[in-house]
Formats: structure tokens, C-alpha cells, sequence
């Protein structure tokens, strides 16, 4: 390529940013316009006035209620956090990164955490990254306490367009919407044959006539993967928080596929959804431990209970994750004020009610009676 042909081509490549940061500025002005006009009529959107304020904007602007409903959200979330509005203004960011923003990273704790991180590194990423590192990043309590509020707002809506065509949307927990999808998906590849020229989407949308005339029946695909470290989780490629993606395998454990992952991301095994130890974990873990973990306790392993460290079902059923202890150490640990953790390596740490701590290892195999 020649040094002129190269030039233009930089030339349009400039001309192109200017034109997309004239753009995000643009609807940086027109969310501060509808903001400032929501403001002047006072506008609480919960109630009756705040209806009324949305249906001013949807006349001004000719749009229906519920896009004007959407460009008042937007307006008023947006606008109320300054550093994501000046980098929409500056250019940094589009409104689409700036509502994911916005959205995943609701409360004050969490904005001065982690907002200016995921603005920075939304200038460089696609909305599905910056999604994801933000899904991947945010810590478990947050997930807690936002997952009830979020669940309140599930929702489905449909919206006309021209030409018998209609919008069809929906506000679903992650589960639902994953084997709804899955589902779709699975039907539409099932239905596809070397002469079918409709595209992806359109296999899927057919599938969905195809479901509520129940003219099929169809077994999802979906897959969980839990990382032993205990971050990045996802289901079926979904970024969610480990606890979260733990609870909805336990809830679809007939449905769903789960798996474990090394962190390096590679699957390693099948994780157990199920509080019922397999007779092959149960031969590993005793033929590990040899007696009862409890510090100076020697009950031999066949005469001990097997007891998950982390109790199920926030912990798995794996050989990680059981040890064996005798009777009288299973109910101590339980009923009194002992607390044990795995410390890798499957040692155990052992704090009494005083606060003292004592460790464990597993017997060495070469040495006789451990």
C-alpha cells in the first residue's frame, strides 16, 4: 500500500473518531437535556407525576411511552454519576458501556471501588468485555445484597413495530433466561439442514412458534463452570459471581452440566452437584486421611465420618473438600465453638474456642501407621 493510499486511510480513520466523539457527545446533550427537563417538573418516576413527566418527553421527542420511559432512566441514572457522564461527554465511553457501567455498578461503595477502573478500561473494550470484567470483579457480598433487589424487577413486555412485527422482551433471572436461550438454540441447530437459508437468529425465532404450539420438545445444553479459585464463573459462557453460578447448578443440578476449572480456565473434572459422596471419593479421602483429622486424634479412617470442611452446599462434594473425622470431632466441630479451613494442600487449621490454632497435614504414605 502506497504512502498516499495510507494517508487517506488515516484520514478517514480520524475522520471516523471525530465523528463517533461528536456522537457520544451528542448523547451525553440529549440525556443532560431530558435530565434537566425531568428536574424542572419535578419529576419522581415511581409515581402518577412522574408518568406524567415521561409522557412530555415521549410528546416533545414523538416517541412511545416506553422508549421515553427508557431515555428517562437513563437520563436520571446517568446523569447523577458525574465521572461516567464526563467520560460519555469527553468521548471516552458510548451510552452503551456507560449503561452497563451504571447498571452493574449500582451503590456508592462500589462506585468509588471500582467506577473509574471500569471506565478506563471500557475505553479500550467491547461492551461484552467490559461486562464481563466488571461481572468478573465485583465482590461476592455486592452479589448478595443487589440479587433479591434485582430479582424484584423481573418483567416481560412486547412492543409493535410495522409490518406485523413486535418486540418481545424480557427481565428474567439468570437460570430462566440461559435455558430459555439454551433451548432455542438447541431446537433451531436440531432444525437446520444443508438447504435451510435462514440465518441463526431467524432458526431461533422460528423455534419459538414452534415451542408455544408444542410442536417439539427439546433437551437443553447448559454448562457450569466453577474455577477452584473460586472467581470468573460462568454459565454457558455468562460471566457470573462464584456464589451465584454455585446456586443456580445446585437449582438445575437434573438440567445442568457443572464442571470444575484450574486456574488456568481448563476444565479438570465434573463437579458433584449432589451432598451424597461417591463411593470412589469416599475410598480416595480415607485412603488420604488414614484417621480422623482433629489434631492428636488416631480413629482409624474406616471408623470416621466423612465431613465437608466447607458445609454443602456453599462447599462441593469433593475429595478437596472432605476429610475424615470420628464421631466425637464431627460433633465438636458442628456444636461447639471449633472452626476449621483448608489451607491448601489439604491442611487443615484448626482454631479453638480461645482462638488458638493447630494444623493438620495428611499422613505420608511411606510412613507406617501415618
Amino acid at each position: 500500500m502506497s504512502i498516499g493510499i495510507l494517508e487517506q486511510v488515516d484520514d478517514r480513520v480520524a475522520a471516523l473518531r471525530c465523528v463517533e466523539n461528536q456522537m457520544r457527545a451528542a448523547q451525553a446533550g440529549k440525556l443532560r437535556a431530558v435530565y434537566e427537563v425531568l428536574c424542572e417538573m419535578g419529576a419522581d418516576l415511581s409515581t402518577i407525576d412522574g408518568d406524567a413527566a415521561v409522557a412530555e418527553v415521549a410528546c416533545l421527542l414523538h416517541l412511545s411511552h416506553r422508549s421515553a420511559q427508557r431515555l428517562a432512566d437513563d437520563a436520571l441514572s446517568i446523569c447523577a454519576r458525574t465521572h461516567i457522564f464526563d467520560a460519555l461527554e469527553r468521548g471516552d465511553i458510548d451510552l452503551t458501556r456507560a449503561k452497563i457501567i451504571e447498571s452493574l455498578l449500582p451503590t456508592d461503595d462500589l462506585q468509588e471501588q471500582f467506577e473509574d477502573f471500569a471506565i478506563f478500561y471500557a475505553t479500550d473494550h467491547t461492551p461484552y468485555e467490559t461486562r464481563r470484567w466488571i461481572l468478573s470483579n465485583l465482590p461476592e457480598e455486592h452479589e448478595g445484597t443487589e440479587r433479591k433487589s434485582e430479582y424484584e424487577k423481573r418483567a416481560v413486555g412486547v412492543e409493535h413495530h410495522s409490518h406485523g412485527m413486535s418486540e418481545f422482551w424480557a427481565y428474567l433471572p439468570t437460570d430462566t433466561a440461559e435455558t430459555f436461550f439454551a433451548t432455542l438454540d438447541r431446537l433451531a441447530r436440531e432444525q437446520a439442514d444443508p438447504e435451510d437459508e435462514r440465518t441463526p437468529d431467524q432458526r431461533r425465532a422460528d423455534a419459538v412458534d414452534d415451542l408455544l404450539g408444542e410442536k417439539v420438545s427439546v433437551t437443553t445444553s447448559v454448562s457450569v463452570i466453577l474455577p477452584t479459585n473460586e472467581q470468573n464463573a460462568t454459565v454457558n459462557g455468562i460471566p457470573l459471581p462464584y456464589s451465584a453460578a454455585w446456586r443456580l447448578a445446585l437449582a438445575n443440578a437434573d438440567k445442568w452440566s457443572t464442571f470444575l476449572a484450574g486456574a488456568d480456565g481448563r476444565i479438570t473434572a465434573e463437579a458433584p452437584t449432589r451432598y451424597r459422596i461417591p463411593a470412589s471419593v469416599a475410598r480416595l479421602v480415607r485412603a488420604r486421611d488414614r484417621h480422623c483429622r482433629f489434631p492428636g486424634c488416631h480413629v482409624p479412617a474406616a471408623r470416621c465420618d466423612l465431613d465437608h470442611t466447607v458445609p454443602f452446599p456453599l462447599g462441593l462434594t469433593t475429595a478437596a473438600n472432605l476429610h475424615c473425622l470420628c464421631r466425637r470431632h464431627h460433633r465438636l466441630k458442628h456444636e461447639t465453638g471449633w472452626n476449621v479451613r483448608e489451607i491448601g494442600a489439604n491442611h487443615l487449621e484448626w482454631t479453638s474456642p480461645s482462638g488458638r490454632t493447630y494444623v493438620t497435614r495428611p499422613p505420608d504414605v511411606f510412613t507406617p501407621g501415618g
